[in-house]
């Protein structure tokens, strides 16, 4: 999600029909390759979760970016003290009941994403789960949704600018290289992150 060409695109001409597709603004479910499996030993506070889900939106998304992996959707890994995983991601009101940045359950977050495309990556340098903790603090400040995909907008977050807005406020490090419509391949560079194991078959 990262261009206001594609916020144009699917506000004018597929955001009508999805609304009329997706009940309750949820993405429909497709059954998933039974073949893969995910597990929660190597992830820690601060990690990032990419997926592709199964909604027209998601492949909207994909299409419009025409990036090196099919995503469509991150947020950031977020263990509380009883070792609950959650994800503190952003959504907009139109395909979420929420506004903004929001929290949900790991459970919940991957019962909607295409497990062969799950990823997760660590910042190489938050040692100090400061990229978890920024979040949190955005989540209580209750962060609209940025609908303008303003990269330089701080006021308001899309998917993936939360997290690059985090590692540039708190680290001082532009992970988009100066773009103003940033991939989300952005968080395969081996200069800044490392990938964490996750899904196996």
């Amino acid at each position: 999600m990262a261009c206001r060409l594609q916020t144009k695109i699917i506000y004018l001409f597929f955001l009508p029909i999805l609304l009329l597709l997706l009940p309750g603004c949820k993405s429909p479910k497709a059954e998933t390759t039974e073949s893969f499996r995910y597990n929660t030993s190597n992830l820690r506070s601060g990690d990032i979760i990419l997926r592709k889900s199964f909604g027209l939106i998601s492949e909207i998304v994909v299409v419009k970016l025409q990036d090196t992996i099919d995503i469509s959707h991150c947020g950031i890994i977020f263990i509380d003290s009883k070792k609950n995983y959650q994800i503190i991601h952003s959504l907009s009101k139109k395909v979420s009941d929420a506004d903004g940045v929001q929290i949900c359950s790991l459970d919940h977050f991957m019962e909607d994403s295409k497990l062969e495309s799950v990823r997760v990556v660590r910042l190489k340098i938050d040692t100090n789960h400061a990229v978890a903790n920024k979040a949190l603090y955005y989540l209580q400040h209750k962060i609209p949704f940025d609908e303008q995909f303003d990269i330089k907008d701080t006021t308001s977050f899309f998917c993936s600018e939360l997290p690059i807005h985090i590692i540039r406020s708190v680290f001082d490090i532009d992970i988009t290289l100066g773009s103003n419509e940033p991939k989300f391949s952005i968080f395969l560079d081996p200069n800044f992150f490392k990938e964490i194991p996750f899904i196996s078959e």
